[in-house]
């Protein structure tokens, strides 16, 4: 039985009271994902219907048969449920998309929007690009590179040959003509669905990407290169060039640090996310001195409740807004182990420094200082 329908501007989403979700396409967009499948059964919208109004379907037992290039595929009503509803049959979408080599994601509807359902479908001669160890195929790669406000970005399509190791990230390096590294992207992550590691996806699966790169000029000549590398304690992203600075952001010049957090369900560790950033406009700094960045927790008294220390960094920091980010896991316990009660409480990264050069002057040392800034600070609630 149907227990809510919901109309998009594209179609319609049908929710199942069994948890079964179905997005029924228009026909310009079926065509689109089959790649010019000619297929026998009819693919039908439902009539608007308010979302209120029940709707009876009868569960049907029938194999649902489509062919393409010479193979014959079929979904089996053992395994999927072929719902009949006034004569018209309506096939799971996701056993249909799988049987083509395709995907389907779903997200949850949030506030102020409803749910939605995204299928990705590629040709396999379309993913041109490839690992050494066969994990990962990308293809319909865009790359913009930039030197000004404008984001260095490369997109396309990944599908998983093989599962990932949860060690590893996927990256894309940017090789010149005589094949000397001139950057390395951020590790890839999914575009749609967000928050999912690669890792997570199965063999077959793909997802679209969207992931930065280093600021720089557009090479004469350029190969792309996709490898999996080691999940370091501090890892590369790049910010965007046009960040406030002074009053309300940073300051200090030109390494600063910042605070934020990856998503997470209240009552659940809070993970902080730390950023050593690089507002350099000229040069990218090099640090000889391991650095390592403390988070001072407070209540609303203003008493220390915890002091979490992030692993040490040494290293490279890409200039124009590159940054070197850590995760840091607070499990709501004070010092003593005992967890904090509910209420307010406040954050900040402490003042401190480290040595090293700007990567184009390495016979001239530095000493960094990292200084107290509002980007460092913050506050949360526990519930």
């Amino acid at each position: 039985m149907f227990s809510e329908v919901q109309q998009l501007s594209m179609g319609y989403i049908v929710y199942m009271e069994d948890g079964i979700k179905l997005k029924l396409l228009e026909a310009d967009e079926l065509k689109k994902f089959i790649g010019g499948l000619f297929c026998g059964m009819a693919i039908m919208v439902l009539t608007a219907a308010a979302v209120s109004e029940e709707v009876r379907a009868r569960l049907t037992p029938v194999y649902v048969n489509f062919h393409l290039g010479g193979e014959s595929h079929a979904i089996s009503s053992d395994e999927s449920k072929i719902l009949n509803h006034k004569g018209s049959l309506y096939v799971p979408l996701r056993s249909f998309a799988n049987e083509m080599g395709g995907s389907v994601y779903y997200t949850p509807p949030t506030s102020g929007d409803r749910a939605k359902v995204d299928i990705y479908y590629e040709d396999d001669r379309d993913l041109t690009l490839q690992d050494e160890d066969g994990y990962v195929k990308l293809g319909n790669l865009d790359v913009q590179f930039a030197l000004d406000d404008e984001m260095p970005v490369i997109s396309g399509t990944i599908k998983v040959e093989k599962t990932i190791p949860k060690n590893k990230d996927v990256v894309i390096a940017i090789l010149d003509g005589s094949g000397e590294t001139l950057g390395v992207s951020s590790a890839l992550k999914p575009n749609k669905p967000l928050h999912v590691p690669l890792s997570q996806l199965q063999p077959g699966e793909m997802i679209q990407f969207r992931n930065y790169f280093p600021y720089m000029a557009t090479p004469e000549d350029y190969k792309l290169q996709v490898k999996l590398a080691d999940n370091e304690d501090w890892y590369y992203d790049q910010g965007y060039v046009g960040s406030v600075t002074g009053a309300g952001g940073f300051n200090g010049f030109p390494l600063n640090a910042a605070l934020g957090f990856s998503p997470f369900k209240p009552g659940e560790p809070i993970p902080f996310i730390v950023t050593l950033l690089n507002r350099s406009e000229e040069d990218t700094v090099v640090t000889t001195k391991p650095l390592q960045l403390l988070v001072e927790i407070t209540d609303s008294e203003g008493k220390v409740i915890r002091t979490l220390a992030t692993k040490p960094f040494k290293g490279e920091v890409q200039w124009r807004h590159g940054m070197m980010q850590t995760e840091l896991i607070w499990d709501l316990k004070d010092e003593f182990g005992n967890k904090v009660p509910k209420g307010d409480y406040y954050f900040s990264i402490l003042e401190n420094e480290t040595e090293g050069y700007m990567k184009g002057n390495p016979d001239k040392s530095m000493t960094f200082k990292l200084e107290w800034s509002m980007q460092g600070t913050g506050m949360f609630t526990v519930e």
